[in-house]
């Protein structure tokens, strides 16, 4: 019997706020190994062009940084959602994506079906398997003792004293650009959670599917806790 090849739509959105106000979608449709077989990006013309949602976006001051300059040069565009969802059901389809990953899928999937059901839309995407890359990566790379020791050493600690785990401190660490800062734009962040995604599934170990909003930090800093209780 045949296994079946694993096709991973790697989503990210940018949302104005908690109530799932999307304006930026971008996805990569890839391989388990990285490879990029298709990458497509818009912003949500319902919401972009909605001046008091967008002044009071999580990071409204990439308007102007990032994309004013993206619209001028061409390389994103426009969109009703409408279009968004039926281009990704057509590249879903043509591709044979048969999971749906994202770093922090539970908080992509949430944003992307309150937006859709605000523009009265049916399904998104058809059934298919989950992969929470943040879940990978905290089971996987950055569970390494390695990872612990130059996130310890560079600083990447939280506050509270854990370990960070988001996924610009897990591209940093298997890119080794430890100087790298994510853009929190979707296509841009899509592309480094791909690269992210195809280095854990390389630890051939177990892969999370279907675990979701599980708390993964917990996993990275665990030892860690009960190494400063001992």
């Amino acid at each position: 019997m045949t296994i079946q090849q694993k096709i991973i739509l790697v989503l990210d959105t940018e949302c104005c706020d908690l109530a799932g106000n999307v304006y930026d979608v971008g996805y990569t449709i890839a391989t388990r190994k990285g490879e990029i077989l298709t990458r497509k990006n818009w912003l949500v013309e319902e919401v972009f062009t909605d001046p008091d949602k967008m002044m009071g976006a999580f990071y409204a001051k990439k308007l102007f940084s990032h994309y004013a300059p993206m619209l001028d040069a061409g390389t994103i565009g426009l969109a009703p959602w409408s279009k968004i969802v039926a281009e990704m059901q057509i590249d879903v389809d043509a591709f044979g994506v048969n999971v749906l990953a994202a770093y922090n899928l539970g908080f992509d999937r949430r944003v992307m079906r309150q937006t859709n059901a605000r523009f009265g839309l049916g399904p998104i995407l058809p059934p298919m398997e989950q992969l929470d890359i943040w879940q990978f990566a905290c089971e996987t790379k950055l569970s390494q003792a390695r990872y612990k020791e130059i996130a310890r050493s560079l600083g990447w600690v939280s506050a509270a004293g854990n370990i960070r785990t988001g996924a610009e401190y897990a591209y940093r660490f298997c890119s080794g650009d430890h100087g790298f800062i994510e853009d929190h734009t979707a296509l841009s962040d899509a592309v480094i959670e791909t690269k992210i995604m195809a280095d854990c599934y390389a630890c051939k170990k177990s892969v999370p599917y279907g675990v979701i909003n599980a708390q993964p930090w917990r996993i990275v800093n665990e030892k860690e806790t009960k190494k400063k209780a001992g």
